[in-house]
């Protein structure tokens, strides 16, 4: 839930997990200066020494109202991608970088376990694997990542007249750029007819709200995390 405080502004940023998320906070804080209940060294802690079970930027929108009365915040957007490559892009990144996955669990089946774990499974994940609807609160502008972040950016400059915005946000949290470094090579998951089914079912809020073709490809492309 980080919070943007610019130009006499306060925004909300909904932080969709592997949605650009830590590419559009950096963004931010470079030039609009530092944001509010962000904690991107969350996961480094001891769980005995955190005050939530997931980190605070991947707070849930039910969550959000009851923290923030309605009309707090002057705006909120948010950003959001098929659920198709959302979901593929948190298995790998939990796979390969975070290692809560082990290797030998394929795709449909790790996302059998999540249709059979529930709440639980979420805050394991630190909330990757929640639907997008539940991050979103009604009212929010919602861009879409396979549109660009350029959309993104122009409604931010009509949010921060003030502000000289660049027209670029650049990627950070690449999957592929991380696995290079470890000297790894990426390893998509195959996505059969059962996983998309499953994703179908799991996520079907996600098709609906945000206009989403549960038939098209979904297809991770490189972007910042």
């Amino acid at each position: 839930m980080p919070i943007l405080r610019c130009d006499g502004r306060l925004i909300y940023f909904a932080h969709v997990p592997k949605c650009a998320g830590t590419a559009i906070e950096q963004y931010l804080s470079d030039h609009c200066g530092p944001l509010a209940l962000l904690d991107p060294a969350f996961g480094k802690l001891p769980a005995e020494a955190r005050w939530s079970v997931t980190s605070p930027q991947h707070v849930d929108a039910a969550s959000l109202a009851r923290l923030f009365p309605a009309g707090f915040f002057d705006a909120a957007f948010t950003v959001v991608r098929h659920p198709v490559g959302r979901l593929a892009s948190v298995y790998q990144f939990q796979r390969d970088i975070e290692r809560r996955i082990p290797q030998s669990i394929g795709f449909a089946r790790w996302l059998r376990g999540l249709a059979e774990a529930g709440e639980a499974l979420h805050r394991r994940y630190d909330g990757h694997t929640r639907p997008m609807d539940a991050f979103v609160p009604d009212g929010a502008t919602v861009f879409r990542l396979e549109d660009g972040l350029e959309p993104l950016v122009a409604w931010l400059r009509g949010m921060l007249p003030g502000r000289n915005l660049p027209d670029l946000i650049p990627a950070r949290n690449v999957l592929a750029r991380r696995l290079k470094i470890l000297g790894q090579t990426p390893r998509a998951p195959r996505i059969t007819p059962k996983a998309r089914d499953l994703i179908g079912r799991l996520h079907a809020r996600d098709f609906e709200r945000f206009g989403y073709d549960p038939a098209e490809p979904g297809q991770n492309r490189e972007s910042a995390a």
